[in-house]
């Protein structure tokens, strides 16, 4: 019998699985929080904005090679033995990011092994157990996965409000971490088993990143990952800027960020399904044709072509994405053999962690103006996999 027979006697324990790694994507995305709690940091401790927009781009960085290494690991050690280690290093952060008043063991705690290391190795193993369990449907339920990970402020939000509202920031944080951390653990336990990845021959193999990245398919899903998302992460970080520069009111530039909010779950889910249905490559090519389309709109509005098209911008730029990520689990494995996906779905989301931090970076290096113009046209170039054929 096989790990995922062994593991899935029926439909709904199957089902019952799935439903227990949704507290996994609440508790590693507390990151996109910060928007509710920086502000709470600031006013009652005092720290620069400086300081906050640090803690938060080091989560990306830290992202990053955790996650390339955490691919590379489902090789040999089940999905489960990584959620464990992840689970180990969320709640290790959470009381070392607690423990001190003081900013630099706040973002070693929670921002780099909370947050960063933490969420890299939850988030491929959390893909890697849906292929195990799933694989007919890998792309769908791991981009619902990655969709509830994009929108789990929308439930860490509020509840942080409340209790920073009733304790003040630092007791309110300690409260969700360990109340997430419980949560993880209780889910934790009952996960199944199962086995690490194996190829096409029985046996588990091993190759080098130099040589995936040598693979020709790969290595264009890279450069079209790494060139298209940064337009999608300097949007969100000015799109509230950006819409008052085109002359949009104030409550359109807040409603803009509920409607990227809004695209970035619905791009996760919806073309993680679209892979599903009519293939990774498709699924692929229509993310990156969303993505230029929208940098056109970018471009038009911002010199003055058609300013009032930019009122669909958001959504838009929002749902190209979030699609950038939700086609990631289906992608890699079409881009290498079956027996090395989970290698190649570490290096795509890796690569995604790099380019949303690369897109905030171009707007602080050379301005909110030249950088989307820059990476709007890079927009544009990302387009290349798909004329080749890749």
């Amino acid at each position: 019998m096989s790990a995922v027979d062994a593991a899935q006697p029926g439909a709904a324990r199957g089902w019952f699985a799935l439903l227990l790694l949704a507290p996994f994507q609440f508790i590693f995305g507390l990151i996109y929080s910060w928007g509710a709690i920086a502000p709470a940091i600031h006013l009652q401790s005092g720290w620069s904005h400086a300081t906050l927009n640090l803690a938060f781009s080091l989560t990306p960085l830290a992202l990053l090679p955790s996650v390339v290494f955490a691919g590379r690991q489902l090789a040999r050690i089940s999905p489960k033995t990584l959620l464990a280690a992840a689970l180990a290093l969320f709640t290790a952060g959470g009381v070392i990011a607690i423990a001190w008043n003081s900013p630099l063991p706040f973002m070693l705690g929670y921002s780099i092994i909370a947050l960063g290391v933490g969420a890299g190795l939850s988030t491929a193993a959390c893909i890697a157990l849906v292929a195990r369990l799933y694989p007919a449907r890998r792309g769908s339920l791991g981009g619902g996965l990655l969709a509830l990970y994009g929108m789990s402020s929308t439930v860490s939000a509020p509840v942080f409000d409340s209790l920073n509202a009733q304790l003040g920031w630092r007791p309110a944080l300690a409260v969700l971490l360990l109340g997430y951390a419980a949560l993880g653990w209780l889910a934790w336990l009952r996960l199944p088993a199962t086995s690490p990845a194996v190829s096409s021959k029985g046996s588990a193999t091993r190759i080098t990143l130099w040589h995936m990245v040598r693979h020709a398919r790969l290595r264009w899903a890279l450069i079209g990952v790494l060139a298209a998302a940064p337009l999608g992460s300097a949007s969100f970080a000015a799109i509230g800027q950006l819409s008052r520069g085109l002359g949009f009111s104030a409550s359109f530039a807040v409603a803009a960020v509920s409607l990227m909010a809004l695209g970035n779950g619905l791009g996760r889910l919806g073309f993680g399904i679209l892979a599903d249905a009519l293939g990774a490559r498709f699924s692929r090519n229509a993310v990156l044709a969303i993505n230029a389309v929208a940098g056109l709109l970018l471009l038009t509005a911002w010199h003055g072509a058609g300013p009032r098209l930019f009122a669909v911008y958001p959504l838009l730029i929002g749902l190209s994405f979030g699609g950038m990520a939700g086609k990631l689990p289906a992608l890699a494995s079409y881009v290498v053999e079956q027996g090395h996906a989970d290698s190649a779905f570490g290096l795509l989301f890796g690569t995604f962690a790099l380019a949303s931090f690369l897109g905030p970076l171009a707007n602080a290096a050379v301005g909110m103006n030249a950088a989307l113009n820059i990476l709007a046209v890079c927009a544009f170039g990302a387009c290349l996999p798909a004329l080749f054929g890749r």
